[in-house]
């Protein structure tokens, strides 16, 4: 009877372990990707805000953003072939859900509607479908505020409309606050979600 006792505790002890490294070896690194793709988008926008700050012809330069597909994918290669690790089926669900987000955000400028606010509602549901899977409260909440924080864009345009007329708010002066807003809302959806991820998995190996 003692024994069997004593297979149990073993039991119950061995799957919380593996219950334990499994949830540790789902968030190592998982908070890196958020980085690379947030501090891409960052420095993007923030060039793109200058640049329409100082350059009086700025729609060539709306190219640029095309860097942030170009340098994301490049870096997000070269951090997949430092960190060789086997994936299992949660890993592959999350990988297909973001590759998924990322083709449909790197089509949306060819299609000609509102790009900023469809791209922050597509990361912020990625963003909170990650957390709800790895189980942060508040990495979720963050994702859900920036699918709404979407709506910031509109009602940015209808108070400026009311305070300008046309032709004191043009096209260039509406792209430099949105750049502005759009830099703000994926630092703050991407950025400190990574470090907040990362502090989750540097929590989970201690």
């Amino acid at each position: 009877m003692e024994e069997k006792r004593m297979n149990e505790a073993e039991s119950l002890e061995l799957i919380t372990s593996m219950i334990n490294d499994s949830r540790a070896r789902m968030t190592k690194n998982l908070g890196t990707p958020f980085l690379i793709w947030g501090y891409t988008t960052v420095a993007v926008s923030i060039c793109q805000a200058v640049i329409v700050a100082c350059v009086e012809e700025f729609y060539p330069y709306l190219w640029g953003w095309f860097a942030i597909p170009v340098v994301g994918w490049l870096l997000m290669l070269l951090f997949n072939k430092q960190e060789k690790t086997v994936t299992n089926y949660i890993d592959r669900c999350i990988n297909a859900l973001w590759c998924a987000i990322g083709v449909a955000a790197f089509i949306l400028p060819f299609m000609g509607i509102f790009v900023f606010p469809s791209v922050i509602m597509l990361i912020g549901v990625g963003t909170a479908t990650t957390a709800a899977v790895v189980k942060d409260r508040i990495v979720k909440r963050i994702g859900y505020a920036a699918i709404f924080s979407s709506l910031l864009f509109s009602f940015v345009r209808l108070l400026l409309s009311r305070l300008f007329t046309l032709e004191q708010f043009a096209g260039r002066e509406r792209y430099l606050v949105e750049c502005i807003i759009f830099a703000v809302i994926m630092f703050l959806l991407l950025i400190v979600s990574g470090h907040i991820l990362n502090y989750k998995k540097r929590c989970l190996k201690s």
